[in-house]
């Protein structure tokens, strides 16, 4: 009677065994299956932000940039810009105030300044700064990739940093409320991602298209 007892024990302990070993293999093969789930995501993550860095290298030219960069410095209180706004050059050079709020303006083509210039040593001729609401289009595409999750915001930051946080930073500082949650209006995933990941942003280092010192 024992030696059967001391069977059913043993067979008892051997089935408690194979099923811990279920379940452990069980548990390993979940979180290898978890890993590589999580590593193919980041993968296309990475994949998804340079795909989403060269569409933007291919929508906004040179120009562009480098108008968005003369309408930074010019907007530098060193240049005599008043706050909120960017100064112009217009005929004999004098200088001329125009809010950034104006940058943005959804009718036509975007903002066209007559007869002026941005730099001094440029000729004068009709200004057309539609770069910036252009570039703000092209960053609130991006926005919405980084809100939900298909680009690396790091990736993204670094490249686009600066000029990311300079037109958040615009469209913040309008003064007039209407105008400012018009604009906010046009660009909703990009000012969503400005807010929702600010101390991130904070922490990531980016690329310096204009320096002041």
């Amino acid at each position: 009677m024992y030696k059967c007892l001391g069977f059913f024990w043993d067979l008892s302990n051997f089935i408690i065994l194979i099923d811990f070993v279920k379940s452990f293999f069980i548990i390993v093969g979940g979180a290898i299956a978890l890993a590589s789930y999580r590593g193919q995501n980041r993968q296309r993550a990475i994949d998804n932000s340079l795909n989403s860095l060269k569409m933007f290298e291919k929508t906004i030219q040179n120009k562009d940039i480098e108008i968005w960069k003369n309408v930074y410095s010019n907007t530098y209180e060193g240049s005599g810009a008043d706050p909120y706004h960017f100064i112009v050059f217009c005929e004999e050079n004098k200088t001329k105030q125009i809010p950034v709020c104006d940058l943005f303006i959804s009718e036509g083509k975007g903002l066209c300044l007559a007869q002026s210039k941005l730099n001094k040593d440029e000729e004068i001729c009709d200004l057309e700064l539609g770069s910036i609401r252009l570039i703000a289009e092209q960053l609130n595409l991006i926005g919405y990739e980084v809100l939900y999750g298909n680009v690396e915001l790091r990736i993204i930051y670094y490249e686009l940093g600066q000029i990311i946080d300079i037109i958040c930073k615009w469209i913040n500082e309008i003064q007039d409320k209407e105008v400012k949650a018009s604009v906010k209006f046009m660009f909703p995933y990009f000012m969503k991602m400005c807010r929702k990941y600010k101390r991130t942003m904070n922490s990531i280092p980016s690329k310096i298209y204009v320096n002041f010192c």
